[in-house]
């Protein structure tokens, strides 16, 4: 078998400074393409079509699409205690695990 060789000398690469600062890659560019589609062109013909669904099925598509907009937000403990002059505050979340 025929050796294919070697294209660059041993500890030396194609590109030695790397991707330019700010470049993104072939991913990022394609979403920003399909989010450009949703955005530009498909809006309208998702609000014509939504105006027309029943009321029932418009509030479920409403929740889906509405976290695309607006996540959830995650819920937060919060317990400590917090000392002004001389009162100390303690407080709790009441969910002890």
């Amino acid at each position: 078998m025929k050796s294919r060789g070697v294209p660059f000398e041993k500890g030396k690469v194609a590109n030695p400074d790397g991707r330019p600062k700010g470049a993104r890659n072939q991913k990022t560019l394609a979403w920003e393409l399909i989010g450009k589609k949703f955005t530009d062109e498909w809006a309208n013909r998702f609000m014509k079509v939504m105006e027309k669904t029943e009321d029932k099925q418009f509030l479920q598509y409403y929740g889906i699409f509405l976290e695309y907009f607006k996540p959830k937000l995650n819920r937060t403990e919060i317990k400590g205690e917090i000392t002004i002059g001389p009162k100390k505050i303690g407080f709790d979340d009441g969910n002890d695990k």
